[in-house]
């Protein structure tokens, strides 16, 4: 479609100056988890959700990130569980720790002695095995479920996920509608809602996914679907929001004459996704308190 519609300079630059803001946002996320190795001490889908949403949600994902979402470091973790800490000095002895090795693992503190090497290496390395996958379960319980985070932020970083999955679908939709020239009525409006909304589901399902299976445990198709389910009410929920607000600036507003290669486009687009939030907010609520869906770290 042929845009004829000359957008004022002061749009233009009001456009600009909440595009750099919301750039500007997502930076500070990605350069604190980078500092602070969040990879190792956070769930990992998480690592792209907070600078996304930051994007058009900068104050608000900033303080929920630094409030509860942010990675700790190895040496927080070293002073907020102090008694993980080996204290070989008052230990027990070298004898009395593989008896009581041994008594943990079933066998009399004398039938331990006659266990092989090997075989007690791989009875440890199991136990360690175990453990780690039962820590990271835990830890990612203890982020979801943190008893100091109140429900408002738990359904909020709930909204994030499908958020996350809204603003890549709306990425690639937009320019793909656009780059292809397709059009319904001589507008792309009504073919971006289908390719975006189709976009969206994708990589909403897939964030919610990687949301679910650590928490859980289970990697199956029995997660997928729960992905699913939770994912399909979510981000329509989010899109209802983001689509109206689309048909408002462009047949309402601006008479269709508003094109994805402009900033006020991308500035109406970043309110949309507020908007999105706020009619997403209810429905994550009743998926996440009637345990739908599960609640993010």
């Amino acid at each position: 479609m042929d845009y004829q519609y000359h957008i004022p300079k002061a749009l233009t630059v009001i456009a600009g100056i909440f595009l750099a803001a919301g750039a500007i946002f997502l930076i500070i996320p990605i350069i604190d988890i980078l500092n602070r190795r969040g990879w190792k001490s956070m769930m990992l889908i998480m690592i792209p959700v907070w600078p996304i949403n930051a994007s058009y949600l900068g104050p608000l994902t900033l303080y929920l990130y630094f409030k509860y979402g942010r990675p700790t470091t190895s040496e927080e973790s070293h002073h907020q569980h102090p008694d993980s800490a080996v204290e070989p000095t008052h230990g027990p002895s070298s004898e009395e720790s593989q008896d009581h090795c041994d008594m943990e693992m079933g066998a009399s503190p004398h039938a331990g002695h006659h266990m092989s090497p090997m075989h007690h290496m791989d009875n440890m390395t199991d136990i360690h095995d175990s453990g780690n996958k039962e820590n990271m379960h835990d830890m990612h319980a203890m982020h979801a479920h943190s008893p100091d985070r109140p429900t408002w932020a738990t359904v909020m970083i709930g909204v994030f996920h499908c958020g996350s999955g809204c603003v890549l679908g709306d990425l690639v939709g937009e320019w793909l509608v656009y780059g292809t020239g397709a059009s319904i009525n001589g507008s792309g409006l009504w073919v971006s809602l289908l390719v975006d909304y189709g976009f969206a589901l994708l990589f909403g399902i897939f964030f919610q996914y990687f949301s679910i299976a650590p928490m859980s445990g289970d990697y199956g198709p029995r997660s997928l679907m729960r992905a699913i389910k939770a994912d399909f009410l979510s981000l329509t929920a989010f899109e209802v929001g983001l689509f109206g607000w689309m048909v408002v600036f462009q047949v309402g507003i601006w008479d269709y004459q508003v094109g994805t290669n402009m900033w006020l486009y991308w500035w109406m687009m970043q309110v949309g996704m507020m908007v999105g939030s706020m009619t997403a907010f209810p429905v994550n609520w009743w998926l996440i308190t009637r345990r739908i869906k599960e609640p993010c770290a």
